[in-house]
């Protein structure tokens, strides 16, 4: 058996004390974090070396970030999508047996508050998100198994989110956008909803407003794999109860376990 597990711990260096528990109780053998607002400078890697596992990283001074942790030898690692070296929100990494692991952090591409008719970020969301589905077909068309899982900012259907109505609106659930999220994702199988198909099966509380005692939240958070890797797939989980620990981030991690030697 292997276990993947993403999860956006919003900040890894806030989050470190939870991560690590998470690791040692949970033993994945790959770990894709996103939002790590990190640098190679100030990322924890002896800690998470400790842990039992070597990093490898996309990160950008207090903003996103990206990253792999592994109890295995990685190779071929990518450190950005192809046109989008200005934001750090993509990482890749092969396996010994070849699978291609993509850890991503979908733009969220809300306009700013100041200025709400400003269309720039969901234009770059939208450009962004078409370049990892032809990075992804280009992938999958070379015969390459994939597993791509992160914080994709998007709300594929009304039952993951707590109150749909009102995000009508929203860069996470206007119609371009679960286009985006559906070209982007052909040819893969979401395992998370696979084995939680349950209504108010989240991922995501806001820290705002008593979201999560009020379980107000948002399915954000996903693994997407090849077909052949998902025959091999026993069970795919999201971790709710870490939301409840103190110092936790406002997502909770998600992953899969498989029979495949990865």
């Amino acid at each position: 058996m292997q276990k993947i597990i993403s999860w956006n711990v919003a900040s890894v260096r806030a989050r470190l004390p939870v991560l690590v528990d998470f690791l040692s109780r949970e033993k994945p053998d790959y770990m894709l974090l996103q939002e790590i607002k990190a640098t190679e400078e100030n990322f924890p890697f002896f800690d998470l070396q400790m842990a039992g596992y070597t990093s490898v990283i996309s990160g950008q001074k207090s903003y996103n970030g990206v990253a792999i942790l592994s109890r295995w030898p990685l190779q071929f690692v990518r450190l950005e999508l192809a046109g989008f070296a200005d934001q750090a929100r993509f990482i890749q990494a092969e396996t010994k047996s070849g699978v291609v692991l993509i850890c991503v952090y979908v733009p969220n591409g809300n306009p700013p508050d100041k200025n709400p008719t400003d269309m720039e970020r969901l234009t770059y969301k939208l450009r962004w998100m078409a370049a990892l589905g032809d990075h992804i077909q280009n992938l999958i068309c070379s015969g390459k198994e994939v597993v791509l899982g992160g914080d994709f900012n998007v709300i594929e259907r009304d039952s993951d989110v707590y109150q749909p109505d009102l995000f009508r609106e929203s860069a996470l659930m206007i119609p371009p956008v679960r286009q985006a999220y559906a070209d982007l994702t052909k040819g893969l199988i979401n395992v998370i909803r696979q084995y939680n198909a349950a209504e108010n099966s989240y991922s995501f509380w806001d820290f705002q407003g008593g979201a999560w005692p009020k379980n107000n939240g948002i399915l954000l958070d996903a693994l997407w794999v090849t077909p052949a890797l998902a025959r091999h797939i026993v069970r795919a989980d999201i971790y709710k109860s870490v939301r409840g620990i103190k110092g936790t981030s406002d997502h909770v991690p998600v992953g899969l376990t498989t029979t495949d030697l990865l």
